[in-house]
């Protein structure tokens, strides 16, 4: 059984071409590759899309990988399984610690953070001492006896020679996701959206045995070096002028889709965050702003004039009209969502992590990014062709934009205004030169 296991995972790994080309902007095959199913995300790209930009380069192994959107590390992961040297950018304080134990795959100290997690369930703590807005939002994800006793597995951990320790992070993290007995409604924990839950136990020994067969897989695979730096990388000073090879990537799409509110149960649980107020200062400041929930201190005038007057005049002129619309639709919206706000702080932001990525590329150095356009109140953005415009005016060239798949079948619902454009979601590449 043990043998046609890991036969299984050799499979996975070595096939990363053979999937439907709908599928590539997707997280939905990352449940077959070992390591990348260690921990999963809705926001995702697979690991197949990784592996297949890799393959364009004629000679990958021991080149340099950057992605500057780290998120769970599947750029990292499917770098090193390459045989590449790999750096990424990540703030979000989740996804980083998460992104590091992935890919420090071959630590040794599993058996002991299993040890010190099941000692811990088996001795629960008041859950009330998470606080009083973390405990009135994860009571109605899990019940009481699941919840106290989740809480002295981390007290367990944080009173441990573990409790920084990125593995135990994840491992804990993802018994917390199987404990819960509220589903994941499309993007969002939704305290009403009841699935089965896992005995926190048998979550426990089902993550700690995927981690260990996965490791049996890959003990002979060279993983050569891997760098995460958690801040923003619209400033990657961390990696030398011209030192990168290739560069993949997904960005966070300009659709409201809050990346600090879908880990909220983990923000609270692990107290990084104890407040929503605090979510927004010390998570979504961090990020690119592609979210209404993240727009304090970004709708003054002068911060508004500042983030366009940054990008060049032809974007700017793309840009007003659409701005416009998002302001006139507001006015008249039930929501009155903010989204003409977004609209140049986005494209500003996701120019100087464009610069940024120039200016660290080799010449003759590859650019890939998977990204999507979006439909806000009725108003199409063509996201995927302003980026490429923008790599253009950075100086790419040989900058290509083609569409992977459509999307966007949610926007259909009585309760959304969609584009009359049907949405995408699209590769764009470029060089360096």
């Amino acid at each position: 059984m043990k043998q046609s296991s890991l036969s299984y995972l050799y499979k996975s790994i070595t096939s990363t071409t053979a999937v439907a080309q709908e599928r590539l902007p997707t997280n939905t095959t990352t449940h077959n590759h070992p390591v990348h199913r260690w921990f999963n995300f809705i926001a995702g790209f697979s690991p197949e899309f990784v592996s297949n930009c890799i393959q364009t380069l004629p000679n990958y192994r021991n080149l340099a990988l950057l992605d500057p959107f780290t998120g769970c590390g599947t750029t990292q992961v499917e770098g090193l399984f390459h045989g590449m040297n790999v750096v990424g950018y990540e703030p979000h304080p989740i996804f980083f610690k998460i992104a590091n134990a992935k890919t420090q795959m071959r630590s040794k100290n599993l058996g002991e953070i299993e040890a010190i997690i099941h000692h811990g369930l088996r001795n629960p703590v008041d859950s009330k001492i998470l606080g009083e807005k973390p405990y009135e939002f994860l009571a109605k994800l899990f019940s009481p006896d699941t919840l106290s006793r989740l809480v002295g597995a981390r007290i367990a951990i944080q009173n441990s020679p573990y409790a920084i320790d990125d593995l135990a992070f994840l491992v804990l993290s993802k018994v917390l996701d199987n404990a819960s007995h509220s589903q994941t409604d499309g993007i969002y924990k939704a305290p009403t959206s009841i699935k089965r839950s896992h005995d926190v136990e048998d979550a426990l020994l089902c993550i700690t045995k995927m981690i260990a067969d996965d490791r049996e897989y890959i003990g002979s695979r060279s993983t050569s070096n891997c760098k995460i730096v958690p801040t923003s990388s619209e400033n990657m000073s961390d990696v030398q002028s011209e030192s990168i090879d290739i560069i993949i990537t997904s960005p966070p799409y300009i659709n409201n889709f809050d990346y600090a509110e879908m880990t909220r149960m983990y923000l609270y649980f692990w107290g990084i965050a104890n407040t929503w107020g605090e979510i927004t200062d010390l998570v979504r400041a961090k990020l690119i702003l592609n979210t209404t929930t993240a727009l304090k201190g970004h709708k003054e005038i002068q911060i508004q004039d500042r983030y366009r007057n940054r990008l060049p005049d032809s974007i700017q002129r793309d840009l007003l009209p659409i701005v416009e619309k998002l302001r006139l639709a507001r006015k008249i919206k039930a929501g009155k969502k903010e989204y003409d706000f977004l609209i140049y702080p986005y494209f500003s932001q996701m120019m100087s992590v464009i610069r940024e990525c120039r200016r660290t590329l080799k010449s003759g150095g590859t650019f890939h990014m998977m990204v999507a356009d979006a439909a806000l109140y009725g108003t199409h953005i063509p996201a995927p062709q302003i980026l490429a415009q923008i790599l253009l005016d950075c100086g790419f060239a040989n900058v290509r934009c083609d569409q992977v798949r459509k999307r966007g079948h949610r926007w259909t619902l009585d309760k959304r205004e969609g584009s009359e454009i049907g949405l995408g979601e699209y590769h764009i590449q470029a060089r360096r030169f």
